[in-house]
């Protein structure tokens, strides 16, 4: 069940954090328990989750970078955020 909208400003919650990890030269979020590999969509929408920035707006960041409508990229980008909004590292802010 999604707590946020398009107004809502996503965070990364205060016990994780995006890091490159040294060996994959990929992009993961680490957290207490341990470490997440994120694909390639993953990374680009955390990548933008700093608690000022509405989803509306991170939306049409994503739209303009990948030349495809806002309206295609919010099922994937909401469904993201659910998921990882359910495993506790991402926080939204009113």
């Amino acid at each position: 069940m999604k707590d946020f909208d398009l107004q809502s400003r996503p965070g990364l919650s205060p016990h994780v954090r995006l890091q490159m990890d040294a060996l994959s030269r990929q992009t993961v979020l680490l957290y207490p328990e341990g470490i997440l590999e994120l694909n390639t969509t993953a990374q680009e929408i955390l990548g933008r989750c700093d608690g000022r920035t509405s989803l509306a707006d991170i939306l049409a960041t994503l739209a303009a970078e990948y030349d495809a409508p806002a309206d295609e990229l919010k099922s994937d980008v909401f469904h993201c955020l659910e998921q990882l909004s359910a495993r506790g590292f991402v926080f939204f802010e009113s």
